[in-house]
């Protein structure tokens, strides 16, 4: 386990099986589903699969999967994982918000920190991140914490019977 991240207004922890009812709910959201690529309907099964297979990826060293909370409630607002490369020092982020809590700020923040983890505490060289090019919130998220765009993967994903681009974005410890 690791010592929970704390910003301004959000908490960043390990997720804990009294999550996985959160985690369904948000998930259950045609918009935020198909950004990501997640099954619809998100059962509480696939909440609860999910997060048993978290402690193994944390203790390796591998996949830092956390939940995004409001320090103040502890409720749930998103998640944001980081998947480490260690022999090539470099990371990607991944993360998603519910759709009741977009343009909050609540992302910027979680990712702003989360990078500071990754290049402070686990002495990243490079965070990566991608997102549909549909998807002008995370681009703008990504954009604000720093990130350049470097590549363009043309018709990448298949959201909804649709090939969609995927933008890449990086991050230099520098």
């Amino acid at each position: 386990m690791i010592t929970p991240l704390v910003t301004s207004r959000l908490m960043l922890r390990t997720f804990e099986h009294s999550d996985a009812p959160a985690i369904q709910k948000l998930a259950n959201n045609r918009e935020v589903a198909e950004i990501i690529g997640l099954p619809q309907p998100y059962l509480l099964e696939h909440a609860l699969e999910w997060i048993e297979i978290q402690p193994g990826l944390i203790q390796n060293g591998t996949e830092y999967p956390l939940a995004v909370v409001l320090k103040e409630t502890d409720e749930l607002v998103g998640t944001i994982t980081l998947r480490v490369d260690r022999l090539n020092q470099s990371g990607e982020l991944g993360y998603w918000v519910g759709r009741p809590y977009w343009g909050m700020g609540f992302a910027t923040e979680a990712v702003e920190c989360m990078i500071s983890f990754g290049i402070e505490d686990l002495h990243l060289n490079k965070i990566r991140a991608s997102a549909l090019s549909k998807n002008k919130g995370s681009i703008a998220v990504l954009k604000k914490a720093g990130f350049t765009q470097e590549g363009l993967l043309k018709e990448e994903r298949l959201v909804s019977g649709m090939f969609e681009n995927l933008e890449i974005y990086g991050l230099l410890k520098k």
